[in-house]
Formats: structure tokens, sequence, C-alpha cells
């Protein structure tokens, strides 16, 4: 996972600084991410609310892409589309209409010493656009949107408690089993939130987690280009958690090793994962989980355009 050896270098220097940390102390979890609920953000640039037939009067699309989350999304892993408009009537065909970005979109970061370090805009260029045929009446409107489909990914980290009597733990412990535990996400759209930790057995402990969809847009399986065609790729997301330690099992997820991990639905934007994890061990301890989910997401932006007949020249429009 992307952030996960960035949170271990934080937490290890923030362990450090106050002296290491000793077997049996808390984990002193802070905030690793920007966080928000956020990723890629479009907006028309420079456009030209009006513009003339008669194929006299070409123009240009320019629309801007700024990654406000925290996931880098290469040129091939996002496309903008032009729709509302016939591309025949604009002198275009309908692939010239849809484009990746030539760089990739950056996302926003937070340094070690808590600066957040802001993304560049990347701008896609839809030129020389022009209606040629003539308009019925003095002019016309048309609704433009711009439909941008994106692969981006949510780092959530979160703690878990470690007993070495889980079902009968000591009072007066490092720290609790049966609670709410603290999470912290990356900026992205989809979030993961509600840790739950209980007792399951002498042996095991038991978690869950919540992934939601918190953006304005739609989620679809990762890969899959945000087809609308293919009902069955929609809402589904491909989760990864780590808990450090083997024994893993988590409801509809493969294991391997410390990893549990595969596709999984979500229903009415929100899906519950459970999961349970063995322990061998017999020493009292705070483990931390990584949870990595990976998802296409697209959302998008509209405007109008207003076309207006020849008749008219631009200096008495």
């Amino acid at each position: 996972m992307r952030h996960v050896a960035f949170i271990l270098i934080v937490l290890v220097l923030l362990a450090g600084c106050a002296g290491g940390a000793k077997k049996g102390e808390k984990i002193d979890l802070t905030a690793p991410f920007v966080g928000g609920t956020v990723g890629i953000v479009a907006d028309f640039v420079d456009l030209r609310p009006q513009v003339f037939d008669g194929g006299r009067d070409p123009f240009d699309v320019i629309v801007k892409l700024e990654n406000k989350g925290e996931t880098n999304v290469a040129p091939n892993r996002a496309r903008v589309k032009l729709s509302g408009i016939n591309p025949a009537e604009f002198g275009k065909l309908e692939e010239d209409l849809s484009k990746s970005p030539d760089d990739e979109v950056i996302a926003m970061r937070k340094d070690p010493q808590g600066a957040i370090l802001p993304s560049t805009p990347v701008f896609v260029e839809f030129t020389g656009l022009n209606h040629f045929s003539p308009i019925s009446g003095a002019q016309a409107a048309f609704p433009l949107r711009a439909d941008i489909c994106y692969t981006y990914s949510t780092d959530a980290v979160s703690k878990l408690c470690v007993r070495s009597n889980i079902l009968a733990p000591e009072p007066e412990g490092i720290c609790e089993i049966n609670e709410d535990k603290p999470i912290f996400n990356s900026g992205a759209p989809v979030q993961v939130g509600a840790v739950k930790e209980t007792a399951g057995a002498k042996d095991k402990i038991r978690f869950s987690f919540d992934i939601g969809n918190e953006g304005t847009g739609q989620i679809f399986e990762r890969g899959s280009t945000c087809d609308r065609s293919a009902r069955s790729k929609e809402n589904r997301v491909f989760v990864t958690v780590d808990s450090g330690m083997p024994g893993l099992q988590c409801t509809g997820l493969t294991t391997s090793g410390t990893k549990a991990e595969g596709f999984t639905t979500l229903f009415e934007g929100k899906k519950i994962v459970t999961c349970t994890q063995t322990v061998t061990s017999r020493t009292d301890f705070e483990q931390l989980i990584d949870i990595e989910v990976a998802y296409d997401y697209e959302e998008f932006k509209q405007t109008q355009i207003t076309v207006k007949s020849s008749g008219e020249s631009p200096e008495t429009s």
C-alpha cells in the first residue's frame, strides 16, 4: 500500500522523539493524512458561453483537473468525455470528445512536519470545435457536460487491542478490546469508518468497519473505465486488509499471509466488512491495521453553451 511505509516512518519518528516505544506502551496514532472526501475536481476554463454558426467561429473547450485527494492518477487512468452536443454538428467525431490528460494528476500530500503540499492542475483540451450547420432562429442553447472517470484508492489506518487474556482481561490494561477504534483516511471520495473491536474467543478478536461513498460521484470496479453498460461493475471496490499478523479472516475476502483481499459490492453506498483475527501472543499490545480500497470513480461538471445565428455579428451580440 502506498501510504503504509510513510505512516510507519511517521510513527517511528514520533516514538523516537518520545524516547522510543517500549513493550506494552500504547501507540500514539496521529493523523497521517490530509483527509477529506474529495478526489479529482473538474471545471471548465475560459469557456466562451456564446459562439456563432456557419463554420466561421471555432472555439476550444478546456477542462481543468485538480487533485484534491491523496492518490496520484496516471494519465491512462483518467478520462474526460464531453457530452450534451452532437459531435457531428460541431465538426468532430465521437472519439474526438473523449481524452485522457497528457500528465499525471498529482495528489496533495502532508509532509512529516505536517505541512500540506498542494497539487498542480492538469488541463485537458478539446480544440477546434465549430458549429458548421446553420441553426433555426436567432440562437440555440446546448448543455455541455464533462464526465470525468479516474482510478483512485483510499488508504486508512486504525489499531487493534491485543490482550494476553482476551475474554477476561485485567481491568487496568494498556488498551480496551470491546470498544470503537480510531480511524484515519487519506483524502478520497470513498471512506473507511466505524471500526469496532470485540472479543471473539480465548484466542480470537473480531473487528468490523464500514466502507462508504462520501463523495458526489459514482463508484465502479477498478479498471472498468466507469462503463455503465455492465451493471455488475457498479458500486464494486477492491478491499485489502493487512493486520500484520497471520490468522486473519474477513468475510468475502481471500486470505494470503497477513492480508485478506478481494472485491465487494456496496449497497446504497455502504458495506460492512467483518474480520476475525487469531492471536497467539500472550503479550498485551496495540497493533496497526491498514485498509486499502481501490475503485474507479466518476463525476461530472455541466454548463451551457449558446450557438447564435451568423446573421448577427460578434460586434453586435
